[in-house]
């Protein structure tokens, strides 16, 4: 798990070195463990280190070896690579980047784990290849020597890396599938700029501090981040997941493409005990693997621990695979714990904790912190955040960082694969509706909650999640002014940004549970939440890993899986809660109430408004109704007592981010 960052000239040499290194002092807390350098003139190769290369790094004997030190270097270049090292596989200083096969002809600077690299390792070797290291970045070389730019294919696990291969004179950058490590890029008609985050393109003067008005639209109004791959940032854009891309040194042309769908069944089909016994077994067996392949470390692993079913189950299957390898030691897990029962899931880790003898960490985040550290939360997730949840997450991985664990197993992803969220009962609903099973669509309702709360629940979900989608794009946005009162303090400018932008990206609704599912899945509501985990967690130096939002058999497998399986008997995530039912303690396994990384937002926002009041300057006027607010200000921010949604917290966020970022 590292950083990576790179310059790339479309034409000629430019200036690189200087700037490369302002980039890559930008993400030194992705991996404080080293620092390297590639430079490339167009004839030769240049290594070099910085402050934080190690000694022993600097004086090894190996082609990757890096040769000066990056500030006496001159600064004319065709492209330079960066790299920041989080040491996790082969601790030594074989593992240092960017690294090179022996002839120096292939280079790559690479930001992930691959899980499946000992497996890859041994099949190359058959195919005759030589390793000197045990890095699964050398794998990666290797696997793109014999299959090419195909190569990521036969991954499982998490990347984003470019390499350069001399022979052809060609980049080659890809992205994993379902988009746990990320990758942004600035591209123009001179230059290819690349990163692990979007602060360190803003290092370069060819990236301009400025908003993307449509994506603040998207933000404000849906609350989507990063839905589209251009972000919040002008000039910034995302390479999707399951993207790869090239560019031709010699023409300076670039090319990307899709290298991965993920296929899904919508078909229904009655629920057959027989065959759901057989898809049990099958899913089983499959997180069985994904935690076990994701223990994989030359440093110790814990977990997250939230006391819900997702992460309950790789503790189970964490001490499971411990007790068969005969391995020393607890598991170390981690909760964010609150005094008010409401938001604390501390009593559910309790319960798991003692069951597999894990040593428990709690962390207890409070407003006052959340003030202090609010400018280095938003700093750290270069695109604004939904709620203060997001700051529950980041102290839990600071307590990681300060217990001196630096990998950590956590359940995202869970609920989009397996249908954990109640909301997703609409389409199950509609599933036995379309195929006019209306003997099953009446128990289906009394099953989910008892009358009435069962008709305003799923009525409302199905209003707010499909309905509304219908309508055109006028009338879609008079009902949500009307139901969310902040969007009358936003500017109509912004407004009239976002109406134009669903007349111009009108998608149908999904049609089935598993339609719906896949949407979350993939390019959406998965991919915020990855993105925020990656910057919680790397912010603190600390490797995150997600095996139900990256394991593709698993997730090739659950989506072939007809939805009628997913959720039964008024059950969500039933198919997943009969395939843990060994690892987990009878209480988790029934428990019905869903919370993560809850916390008293409402209560926090009004509690800590007057010391926000200050943020909420003339700079925010061309998106904000600054007057408005201002007039407004203490009954705007004054919600404690309604129902937690985040909307308010959003405009705290944005006033901090402009300032944080000096923007205008």
């Amino acid at each position: 798990m590292c950083g990576i960052s790179g310059i790339i000239s479309l034409r000629g040499n430019q200036s690189t070195a200087s700037r490369l290194q302002g980039m890559n002092d930008s993400i030194r807390h992705r991996g404080p463990d080293g620092e390297g350098f590639l430079f490339y003139d167009g004839q030769q190769f240049i290594t070099a280190f910085g402050a934080d290369t190690p000694e022993r790094v600097r004086s090894m004997d190996t082609p990757h070896a890096p040769g000066r030190p990056v500030n006496t270097l001159g600064e004319s270049y065709r492209f330079g690579f960066a790299h920041r090292r989080l040491a996790i596989l082969d601790l030594g200083e074989n593992g240092h980047q960017p690294l090179c096969d022996v002839g120096r002809e292939t280079w790559i600077t690479f930001n992930g784990e691959i899980y499946n690299h000992v497996e890859l390792r041994n099949q190359l070797k058959d195919l005759g290849h030589v390793f000197r290291t045990r890095t699964d970045t050398e794998v990666i070389l290797a696997s793109y020597k014999q299959w090419g730019l195909e190569c990521v294919t036969r991954f499982n696990g998490m990347w984003a890396f470019v390499l350069f291969d001399k022979s052809k004179n060609l980049i080659f950058g890809s992205r994993d599938r379902f988009g746990v490590k990320p990758f942004y890029y600035h591209l123009n008609a001179e230059l290819f700029l690349f990163a692990s985050e979007q602060k360190a393109l803003l290092q370069h003067p060819a990236v301009s501090r400025s908003i993307n008005v449509s994506a603040l639209a998207d933000y404000f109004v849906a609350g989507e981040i990063e839905y589209k791959e251009q972000g919040i940032f002008e000039g910034i854009l995302e390479l999707f997941p399951s993207n790869s891309f090239t560019i031709d040194l010699q023409t300076g042309s670039f090319k990307k493409w899709v290298y991965y769908t993920l296929e899904t069944n919508e078909h229904y089909e009655n629920f057959n005990a027989s065959k759901f016994e057989e898809h049990r077994r099958q899913t089983e067996a499959l997180i069985y693997e994904a935690v076990r392949l994701r223990m994989r470390s030359d440093v110790a692993v814990g977990s997250c621990l939230s006391g819900g079913v997702d992460s309950s189950t790789i503790v189970g299957i964490m001490q499971n695979v411990n007790q068969a390898r005969h391995t020393p030691g607890s598991i170390h897990t981690f909760t964010s714990a609150f005094s008010e029962p409401r938001f604390d899931e501390s009593g559910w880790a309790r319960i798991v904790n003692e069951r597999t003898g894990a040593v428990p960490h709690m962390s207890y985040p409070t407003r006052q912190e959340l003030l202090t550290d609010l400018e280095q939360l938003v700093y750290c997730q270069d695109s604004p955040i939904w709620s203060t949840s997001t700051y529950a997450q980041y102290r839990v991985m600071k307590l990681v960082k300060d217990t001196g664990i630096k990998v950590i197993l956590d359940g995202q992803g869970g609920d989009e694969l397996f249908a954990g969220y109640s909301p997703y009962y609409t389409w199950y609903i509609g599933d036995l509706v379309r195929k006019m099973e209306f003997g099953k669509v009446g128990k289906a309702i009394l099953d989910f909650d008892s009358f009435p709360s069962n008709f305003k629940n799923l009525g409302k979900d199905y209003l707010k999640l499909k309905a509304i989608h219908q309508l055109p794009a006028v009338v879609q946005l008079k009902i949500m002014k009307s139901y969310f009162r902040d969007m009358n303090y936003l500017d109509k400018g912004l407004l009239e940004v976002y109406k134009q932008g669903l007349k111009e990206n009108a998608n149908p609704a999904p049609r089935s549970l598993n339609g719906i599912l896949r949407k979350e899945f993939v390019n959406t509501r998965l991919k915020g939440y990855l993105k925020c985990e990656d910057r919680c967690s790397m912010w603190h130096s600390v490797e995150s890993r997600t095996p139900f939002a990256d394991d593709h058999p698993l997730i090739e497998s659950v989506f072939a899986v007809p939805g009628i399986y997913k959720i039964h008997h008024g059950t969500n995530k039933y198919l997943m809660r009969e395939a843990v039912r060994n690892f987990l303690p009878t209480e988790i396994l029934n428990r019905s109430d869903k919370m993560g990384y809850a916390t008293p937002n409402n209560r926090w926002v009004t509690e800590m408004r007057e010391e926000m009041r200050p943020y909420f300057t003339d700079l925010l006027k061309p998106y904000v109704k600054i007057e408005k607010l201002q007039k407004e200000y203490d009954s705007f921010f004054n919600i404690a007592h309604k129902p937690e949604n985040g909307r308010v917290f959003k405009f705290m966020i944005f006033a901090v981010w402009m300032k944080v970022f000096n923007l205008s």
